[in-house]
């Protein structure tokens, strides 16, 4: 088993997406590997040949892509789209706040004990409710 191969993430795979515009999905992802905008311009005539469909059903197949918020198409010029893999922005962005989060928590965990940069007393319980019954005894 020979050759090259892509990536997917579970819930992309059981996504409410038609088997052909999931297949593009795929396709424009393998396309997009390795660039760190997640952005490739293949055409569509590329596209239709290498998923053996015809140009009108690629274009349907972008436009439930582009409606459902996988991928953002833009014009460039009277040559092919440029289209960006909005999934995989969202996911490395959601990825990045969820390290700088833990980071941060990392970096002030030591702070939480502090009020003032004052140490907080220990207390030992145990000595402190003997003096209170004791107290109250008398």
């Amino acid at each position: 088993m020979n050759g090259n191969f892509t990536i997917v993430q579970n819930k992309d795979i059981t996504s409410d997406l038609s088997n052909g515009a999931f297949r593009l999905y795929i396709l424009l992802q393998s396309y997009c590997y390795g660039n760190q905008k997640h952005t490739c311009y293949p055409s569509q005539a590329t596209l239709s040949k290498q998923l053996n469909r015809t140009t009108r059903t690629i274009q349907r197949y972008l436009k439930e892509l582009e409606d459902k918020g996988y991928i953002e198409k833009k014009r460039r010029g009277s040559i092919s789209n440029i289209y960006k893999m909005l999934k995989k922005v969202i996911q490395q962005k959601v990825n990045k706040a969820v390290n700088s989060a833990k980071n941060a928590y990392k970096k002030y965990k030591n702070k939480l004990d502090n009020f003032n940069d004052y140490s907080q007393r220990e207390y030992d319980y145990n000595d402190l409710e003997k003096k209170l019954t004791a107290w109250q005894r008398e």
